[in-house]
């Protein structure tokens, strides 16, 4: 009989903020972990978080987290930038992070969580769909430089 690994979940501490780039890689190779740890730091100081999947003290999972003001719906919670490593994609991981962010968001006094998915990555759309999330428009891009 298999003992499951313990994993901790927890929004990550200031060192811990190093991590992100390993983990942001995997989504998008072609960004230097220069420009990534300097986009951290500005995202940071507008107020965004990062909660971190954690097992013997390795990220394993990371989502990206921050509240926003929409005239339409007051209070979200924008989540960005859920990775769960291959090797503990089998783990429920993505599941447990976006369910404590919905309930950080509750607890925040947030009235909706929102996120984007790629259009061409069809397997992140079909699991925020099975979470109950509603594809209720699309992301619109214009590259300007």
């Amino acid at each position: 009989m298999s003992v499951d690994p313990v994993i901790e979940l927890r929004e990550l501490n200031d060192a811990e903020y190093a991590l992100v780039p390993a983990l942001f890689e995997l989504l998008e190779p072609g960004l230097s972990s220069v420009l990534i740890v300097e986009r951290v730091l500005l995202m940071r100081a507008q107020g965004w978080r990062c909660l971190g999947a954690f097992c013997n003290q390795e990220m394993i999972a990371m989502a990206g987290y921050s509240t926003r003001i929409h005239l339409f719906s007051g209070p979200v919670m924008y989540v960005e930038n859920l990775i769960v490593l291959p090797s503990w994609r089998a783990h429920q991981l993505g599941k447990r992070l976006m369910h404590w962010i919905e309930q950080y968001a509750r607890e925040s006094g947030c009235q909706k969580v929102t996120l984007d998915a790629y259009l061409s990555n069809p397997a992140a759309r079909a699991f925020y769909e099975r979470l109950g999330y509603d594809p209720r428009g699309v992301h619109f891009v214009l590259e300007i430089a």
